[in-house]
């Protein structure tokens, strides 16, 4: 598989995530895929990270004050 093919596979999971970023490690050491290509992509990863932590620290702080998070990955922003 291409490196370009491996980018549009749709991750839905944390460890899909892991294995990914896993996995363009080896390509990049390999010489299969671009270290410029890998950053930015690692740099998107990290946001996506960091909105996974953001949702879990508000999970926690609510489920402190009593309250029910609702699902992961529906909670609102902006309202």
């Amino acid at each position: 598989m291409s490196a370009k093919n491996k980018l549009a596979v749709q991750i839905k999971t944390t460890g899909e995530l892991r294995q990914f970023l896993v996995k363009m490690m080896q390509d990049v050491e390999s010489g299969a895929i671009d270290l410029d290509k890998a950053g930015r992509i690692t740099k998107i990863a990290g946001q996506v990270n960091e909105s996974f932590y953001a949702e879990i620290k508000v999970a926690k702080v609510r489920a402190e004050a009593g309250q029910v998070m609702g699902e992961f990955g529906a909670m609102t922003i902006g309202v």
